[in-house]
């Protein structure tokens, strides 16, 4: 394992009260395994669905723009308190279905039927990209994970920027846009597999079972990204709303 990863999953470890990645003989009884993880990921996503729906319902603009805002603090607190992803994790899921919720009802609002495509579409990202890395066609290198950071702080980076600035990427008659929306499905597809990545090599370093939670978090943002990618592409490929 290379230094950059060995350094990132003794950061994992400690915080799960791991001080290396041997197995530990005196290492508790129920230890991470990859399953669970995916099954904690199934249970946030059905969590962040229902809220969409609320969001999408009932919840006042302002309010789901706020949830939004809550979900990226707890994103950024879930950087420096992995431990604490039992609670955070939900919340997150609560927050972004919110927000997601509304974002898609502007969507729909534009292009009937593109929100059911977008969930498909994200699921079958979601399945293909899990088998493009169990089979091996793709490996994560410590470039790939380094990739991914940059990429995410990025996308952070622009995201408050626009809260500031008009930017072309949010106009949809700029061909920024599309643009824009191919870039975060990429970001998005590299940071599912570096997802995947750790979440096997938990299970091999037999981490205690509350880090699924982080790695079921991790995924559970990386699929966000996917359907707000798609989102956005998809609706280029609808033609912005412009036939209707």
């Amino acid at each position: 394992m290379s230094q950059t990863m060995d350094t990132a999953f003794k950061r994992i470890g400690n915080e799960y009260g791991h001080s290396s990645f041997a197995p530990d003989p005196w290492a508790p009884a129920k230890t991470f395994k990859a399953s669970r993880a995916y099954d904690k990921l199934i249970g946030l996503t059905i969590l962040a669905l229902v809220a969409g729906v609320a969001g999408w319902a009932v919840v006042p603009a302002g309010i789901a723009f706020l949830a939004l805002i809550l979900a990226f603090g707890v994103v950024l607190v879930s950087w420096f308190k992995m431990g604490w992803a039992r609670v955070l994790a939900p919340i997150y899921a609560v927050c972004e279905g919110v927000g997601l919720g509304a974002i898609s009802g502007i969507y729909a609002s534009v292009e009937f039927g593109i929100v059911p495509l977008a969930i498909v579409f994200t699921a079958g990202v979601f399945i293909g990209t899990l088998g493009v890395y169990r089979t091996g066609l793709v490996r994560v290198t410590p470039r790939m994970v380094s990739l991914v950071t940059i990429g995410a702080m990025g996308l952070i980076a622009v995201g408050l920027l626009s809260l500031f600035v008009a930017l072309p990427i949010f106009n949809q008659s700029s061909p920024l846009w599309a643009i824009f929306g191919v870039l975060m499905l990429v970001i998005a597809v590299t940071s599912l597999l570096v997802d995947f990545d750790h979440v096997q090599k938990a299970e091999a370093m037999r981490l205690p079972a509350e880090a699924e939670w982080a790695s079921a978090f991790a995924m559970m943002t990386a699929l966000v990204l996917v359907y707000l990618s798609i989102l956005r592409i998809l609706l280029v490929f609808a033609g912005g709303g412009r036939r209707r």
